[in-house]
């Protein structure tokens, strides 16, 4: 069975057409609401906690003017290396949940059916409009799925401390222009961390707690 925290979930943005891909457990985090935003602003995944272990997950689709919502058990999802949500009007999957490497062989395959479906170069108009913008909105990726492991890491093992106490808080992280924030929806105490190499990231990485501010 697949641990909450070493989770990958991605869609494909219908703004831009790139795929969004969270390489960190989202399943792990704590909080009503988890958000996956596309780096063009466009669009954004949610991940909302529900009764008795379940999830309600919003997803974005290239082929409806409104986002599909599912409601499913988390565990049912952690069952499985690979979990595919599907629009049902064009009888594609657009959304995957599971483990890193099964997940991004399902982006290639839903990549190569989407050609079918898509003209390519209408997909690539799309491209070009969006890629130089979007190639400078996140500084390293690498270093924002690192914030987001450990940010899951501390909330999984109630470390974070806000006003609520320690690991009282109810957390809600989002990702968005080039860093990442936590905030507590209780109490309103948050951080920021930036996707780039500084004091403050790094410090993050090695934490084994973590403050949230006023």
């Amino acid at each position: 069975m697949l641990k909450p925290r070493e989770s990958t979930i991605a869609y494909r943005c219908p703004a831009c057409g790139k795929d969004v891909i969270s390489v960190t457990g989202v399943f792990a985090l704590s909080g009503d609401m988890i958000k996956l935003k596309c780096g063009c602003r466009g669009s954004e995944l949610t991940v909302k906690k529900e009764k008795d272990d379940k999830v309600e997950i919003s997803v974005p689709c290239l082929f409806c003017a409104n986002p599909h919502r599912f409601v499913i058990s988390k565990s049912l999802i952690l069952s499985r290396d690979i979990f595919t949500f599907p629009c049902s009007y064009a009888g594609a999957d657009i959304c995957f949940a599971g483990s890193k490497g099964e997940v991004l062989k399902a982006l290639e395959k839903a990549d190569k059916e989407l050609s079918e479906l898509i003209d390519e170069t209408e997909l690539a108009r799309i491209y070009e409009e969006n890629s130089s913008d979007e190639e400078r909105l996140y500084n390293d990726e690498h270093i924002r799925d690192m914030i987001l492991f450990v940010l899951g890491d501390l909330c999984e093992e109630k470390k974070i401390e806000c006003d609520c106490g320690m690991g009282e808080g109810n957390f809600l992280v989002e990702n968005d222009m080039g860093k990442v924030r936590i905030s507590c929806k209780k109490c309103g105490c948050a951080r920021e961390f930036f996707c780039c190499e500084n004091m403050e990231t790094r410090l993050l990485l090695d934490a084994e707690k973590l403050k949230l501010l006023k």
